[in-house]
């Protein structure tokens, strides 16, 4: 009997971390792992990447219909279309679906084929889109079908009707059972780094030109999306306190994002230049080479409850390479740092807070990174929340 599992991912792939390490550590413990994925990008509709299947939606010539026909709503029939050839020409036995959207479609096609759907409730979606929905970012087919209300809906349908949830940390079992679903059908499968990968990053040579100024000076570094909630603004209205303690005082951005021009001429205006360093979008890979050349990694997320039911990678990527943390007092960041003692928690949203952790990490010398990476080998790893993982499936599919 075949052990094919199908995670259906609704954005273009590659590339997701977490899509990755899921589907990668199936193929390592003998599944024959498949992607169902958006294809914006209009790549070929099959090609095997790392021993993973990956089939995506057709294309159309016209972006935009491609755009609108490829949306992943909960009633597309061109999405369910796509997922209910995959499993039965290839005899899928499990179904996973990331995030919100597309998971009543899962269990649809779960229940027509006699075989478990699980949710990969990867962040709170309702609140993620709430918070969106009222910084107005919603335009076009977002602003119908992507809005809390229809969301909460969704979510409750879900919660209710899926045979398992995987989440990302403790704090969201609670909206799990808020939401109508059952604490004891989930397992948290953690955002956490492959000890391989920071092996590899942690031997690697840092001789690089880009790097030398990073290197040499006070650098603190955020990497990630740049978009108003991730609390650029915070760090750089800090900025002005900091460089009078630590006048080598650099902030690296690593990421991308519909805020970076806006960030840019803010910075620009207030003669920051030589304190922010722009390095853009950068490959998964080389993110980690950022990283270990800085002392400091910030977390500045403005505290919303999406934020505290969530962690982002970075927190376990910056402790991975021995970086104290310095994040925002969100539930889940603040549980951690101050469980392992490997960081700073500062009050959201509050410059002055923050100005005044940087310096204190700059004046005291703490094990704070040995702590950090201490903890990372000893219990943020891939290869735990892997073993959570594989063991459910292969409960399930049995």
């Amino acid at each position: 009997m075949s052990n094919n599992i199908l995670y259906i991912w609704d954005s273009d792939y590659p590339w997701d971390v977490r899509a990755e390490k899921i589907c990668q550590s199936l193929v390592r413990h003998g599944f024959e792992s498949h992607i169902a994925a958006r294809n914006l990008k209009k790549r070929p509709c099959y090609e095997k990447i790392d021993g993973i299947h990956v089939h995506r939606i057709r294309n159309w010539d016209s972006s935009k219909l491609n755009y609108a026909l490829s949306f992943p709503a909960f009633f597309s029939p061109v999405w369910k279309s796509f997922i209910n050839t995959i499993v039965r020409k290839h005899n899928i036995r499990l179904i996973i679906v990331r995030d919100l959207p597309l998971v009543p479609l899962g269990i649809s096609c779960g229940r027509k084929f006699r075989i478990p759907c699980i949710f990969d409730m990867a962040e709170d979606y309702v609140a993620m889109i709430r918070d969106i929905w009222n910084a107005r970012k919603f335009q076009g087919l977002n602003l119908v079908v992507r809005n809390p209300y229809l969301a909460k809906l969704v979510e409750r349908y879900s919660l209710k009707n899926a045979d398992h949830i995987l989440v990302v940390v403790d704090e969201a079992v609670d909206v799990v059972v808020r939401g109508g679903g059952s604490a004891d059908k989930v397992t948290v499968v953690s955002n956490t780094p492959e000890l391989d990968k920071i092996n590899q990053a942690v031997s690697a040579n840092l001789n690089f030109p880009e790097l030398e100024k990073i290197w040499k000076q006070f650098s603190a570094i955020y990497v990630g999306g740049i978009q108003m909630g991730r609390g650029i603004q915070t760090v750089l209205d800090a900025i002005p306190q900091i460089i009078r303690e630590i006048p080598d005082f650099l902030f690296v951005v690593v990421g991308d994002g519909y805020a970076t021009p806006y960030f840019k001429q803010l910075v620009k205006k207030r003669n920051l230049d030589e304190y922010v360093e722009w390095i853009g979008w950068v490959g998964h890979d080389r993110i980690y080479n950022y990283i270990k050349a800085c002392k400091v990694g910030i977390i500045p997320h403005l505290v919303t409850d999406h934020v505290n039911t969530t962690i982002p990678n970075k927190i376990f990527d910056y402790m991975a390479l021995g970086l104290p943390v310095v994040a925002t007092d969100a539930a889940p960041m603040k549980r951690v740092l101050e469980k392992e003692k490997c960081g700073v928690v500062f009050e959201s949203n509050n410059p002055m807070r923050l100005y005044q952790a940087i310096v204190e990490l700059k004046n005291k010398a703490t094990d704070l990174g040995k702590n950090g990476i201490c903890a990372i080998r000893s219990k943020y790893n891939w290869s735990l929340d892997e073993k959570r993982l594989i063991r459910l499936l292969n409960k399930l599919i049995k």
